[in-house]
């Protein structure tokens, strides 16, 4: 069995894979002062969770884009699943090519996105990204990662409003019941989602734009299904396109 691990600075998401098949997977909020033991009583507790023994877990795969939480989730996994875990970068053999300027400035998610993406759809492709930034990765036709856009996602957004405006405050991101806002709460709401669809579909068309042609775009992130069915664009969301991503990079390091 495999155990894909993607540390995000806001949330981290592990899945656990029999063969092809994502058994089930769990959102926490990433703790940037774990502790290794810490890290290993919180994934042997998601396994036991699962009805799994730690000795089932024959390889685990990491993305991180945490320096700190690296080598914590790295040395929890030699020492309670005594297995040496594979970390993505893009200096690992991949199924795609990165023709990013600086590959190494390529977060480990957006390359398991990416690579989710091409391998599954083919492309050209596009790949959003609802978490901590709102990331959208671009693959061409012939399965070269030409780069993208970052910028601030709605949850971020929503709390630096609150800190910078003294009157306002952080609410839940989700579609209001109305655009125009009877109250100070369903104005910022209505604020950032209906500024985060706007925003979306025009990168995604000035993306279209840039490329010549259209291209399949798909959603990911804990945020996805809240917003991908308000898109022009987008044609579908999976929550767990950044694991499958792992999953697939682990694989393909076996394959000649």
């Amino acid at each position: 069995m495999l155990l894909a691990i993607d540390i995000g600075n806001t949330n981290t998401v592990v899945g656990a894979y029999d063969d092809s098949t994502l058994i089930n997977h769990f959102r926490v909020t990433s703790d940037h002062q774990l502790t290794i033991d810490e890290c290993g009583f919180f994934v042997t507790g998601l396994l036991e969770r699962l009805r799994l023994q730690c000795s089932q877990i024959e390889r685990v795969v990491i993305a991180s884009v945490v320096p700190r939480l690296t080598p914590v989730y790295e040395k929890m996994s030699e020492k309670y699943l005594s297995v040496t875990p594979l970390v993505i970068t893009h200096e690992i053999k991949l199924p795609i090519t990165i023709g990013y300027e600086n590959p190494a400035a390529v977060g480990a998610d957006r390359i398991a996105n990416a690579v989710a993406a091409y391998v599954n759809f083919g492309g050209p492709i596009i790949v959003v990204d609802y978490g901590t930034a709102t990331t959208f990765d671009v693959i061409n036709a012939e399965g070269v990662y030409l780069g993208g856009v970052i910028a601030p996602g709605p949850e971020t957004s929503g709390a630096e409003l609150a800190r910078k405006a003294a009157k306002l405050f952080e609410v839940n991101i989700q579609k209001p019941e109305r655009v125009i806002g009877r109250n100070t709460a369903e104005s910022i709401k209505s604020g950032l989602f209906y500024g985060t669809i706007g925003m979306v579909d025009s990168i995604i068309q000035l993306i279209f734009d840039e490329l010549g042609s259209p291209a399949r775009v798909i959603a990911t992130g804990g945020l996805a299904t809240e917003f991908a069915r308000d898109s022009r664009f987008i044609e579908s969301s999976n929550p767990s396109l950044t694991l499958d991503g792992l999953k697939i990079i682990a694989d393909f390091q076996s394959k000649k």
